[in-house]
C-alpha cells in the first residue's frame, strides 16, 4: 500500500512531522546519545501547541524500545 504524504493536508504533515521528531529523539536515547534530560529540554522550548503532543509521542516510542 501506498501514500503519497504530499497530498495530504498541512495541518496532518504537521503531526507527522511531530511523530517522526518524537521517535528520533527516543532513538537517541536507546542508542546513548541523548540524555532525557536533553530531551525535554528541546520539547520545552517548543511553542507550547507542541509541547504535549510531542512529550506523549516520546515516552510512547520510548516505552516501545526500551522494552
Amino acid at each position: 500500500m501506498n501514500y503519497n504524504l504530499c497530498l495530504l493536508p498541512r495541518a496532518e504533515k504537521y503531526q507527522i512531522q511531530l511523530d517522526y521528531e518524537a521517535s528520533f529523539w527516543a532513538y537517541q536515547i536507546k542508542k546513548g546519545k541523548k540524555s532525557r534530560e536533553a530531551i525535554y529540554e528541546a520539547i520545552n522550548a517548543r511553542p507550547m501547541s507542541e509541547q504535549n503532543v510531542l512529550k506523549q509521542r516520546f515516552e510512547y516510542y520510548l516505552a516501545l524500545m526500551l522494552a
